[in-house]
């Protein structure tokens, strides 16, 4: 997605994200009592996670594009007993987050991504299979209406 947004990951308590790779100033990454904003706007190449526990399965990327706001969202089941197993590079052993976000500004581009993951099948899982099911959902308007739209599926910290 285009640079320079906000994430808006929807919570079910107050929940610290992930830092999974490079360095996120406090100004940039804001947690709610039901909410998590990233805005990714920085320089470089950085990524955080939401742990699934604390994911309601919805995540937001909003954003402006002239005189206009943009909110593209992403829907999504999540399974808090599930064994997410995409890890940062350093820390092997520390699973759990569903949702993922890069923030990429460098020699790669300028551009946002917005992951979300599915719970791990095979090799000590228990299980041999994943049902996957999401929507995409995007708005494009005047500010004031996609800001009514993000209050409405989102929270009220918007």
């Amino acid at each position: 997605m285009p640079h320079g947004g906000d994430l808006l990951v929807p919570t079910y308590s107050r929940t610290q994200p992930k830092i999974l790779m490079g360095a996120v100033g406090p100004e940039d990454l804001m947690g709610g009592e039901h909410l998590v904003r990233y805005k990714i706007r920085a320089a470089g190449e950085h990524k955080i996670g939401v742990r699934a526990l604390a994911t309601t399965g919805r995540v937001d990327y909003l954003y402006s594009k002239g005189k206009e706001s943009v909110l593209v969202v992403r829907n999504f089941l999540v399974n808090p007993s599930g064994e997410y197993v995409d890890v940062p590079w350093r820390e092997t052993t520390d699973f759990g987050c569903a949702v993922q976000a890069c923030n990429v500004d460098s020699a790669l581009g300028s551009f946002s991504e917005l992951e979300y993951h599915v719970p791990a099948i095979g090799k000590g899982t228990g299980r041999n299979r994943s049902d996957e099911v999401s929507q995409v959902w995007a708005f494009r308007g005047l500010p004031a209406r996609i800001q009514s739209i993000a209050l409405a599926l989102l929270s009220p910290e918007v």
